[in-house]
């Protein structure tokens, strides 16, 4: 989710004071940041969890690393035509690390994953919003398939949706109008002209979990990750 700015003028360094020192004209997003934040910590305390897979803390370090290497590759493939619109595979990435290993280890790779693309294939100023946005895609699949039961693919389903409410339309928006739109036009005229592309983007991207997770559940038959083995009792 980091390159914003492919095939565009390359641009100053990311102006941190543009962005925060908005937070007394704009306070009530960060606000809602916060207090979505403080929600989820709260959610992680008092919410019982499902155990998603049975790896060990090493099994479970190599797949975060592997994952997060494919988030990262995912990042530097992102696609740019303006720079309001991005089609990028990331969200799939940071979905199955949420799905296979959890919310934490999903935020993680999604997190880790934008700030090492960042690093190694810069295409412009890192967006730390962006990276938040590309964790919670991780986290939010990871606390629908680990807190709560259900069908497989009508969580995730359902994660898709709630990414594409809360990171694209929300976070990402965010931060692309702070960097390109405000002063410009408003938020909202900005959400307008974006939504429909990530919409599509989405879509093509919870359609690929889908086929992912089909292969996975024929591929990972021996118990290591739980939640295939409790979907094929279920049937």
């Amino acid at each position: 989710m980091f390159n914003l700015l492919a095939g565009k003028d390359p641009i100053g360094a990311f102006d941190f004071a543009k962005i925060f020192n908005n937070i007394a004209s704009e306070w009530y997003y960060y606000v809602a940041l916060l207090g979505f934040l403080a929600l989820l910590v709260l959610f992680f305390i008092l919410k019982k969890s499902y155990a998603v897979n049975t790896l060990t803390r090493t099994q479970k370090l190599v797949y975060v690393s592997v994952l997060t290497a494919i988030s990262a590759a995912l990042n530097a493939l992102t696609y740019n035509p303006v720079n309001y619109i991005a089609i990028s595979f990331t969200m799939t990435g940071c979905f199955i690390a949420g799905i296979l290993l959890g919310a934490k280890a999903g935020f993680a790779v999604g997190f880790i994953g934008d700030l090492i693309g960042a690093i190694i294939f810069p295409a412009g100023p890192y967006n730390p919003i962006i990276g938040i946005a590309s964790g919670l895609m991780g986290l939010i699949p990871g606390v629908i398939f680990q807190y709560f039961k259900g069908n497989l693919y009508v969580k995730t389903a359902i994660s898709a949706l709630l990414c594409l409410i809360i990171c694209t339309s929300g976070l990402n928006t965010f931060a692309l109008w702070l960097m390109y739109g405000m002063g410009k036009k408003t938020f909202w005229a900005y959400l307008i002209v974006r939504l429909p592309w990530q919409v599509l983007v989405a879509a093509v991207n919870c359609a690929l979990c889908y086929a992912i997770l089909a292969i996975f559940k024929k591929a990972f038959t021996d118990g290591r990750f739980t939640l295939f083995i409790k979907e094929g009792q279920s049937e």
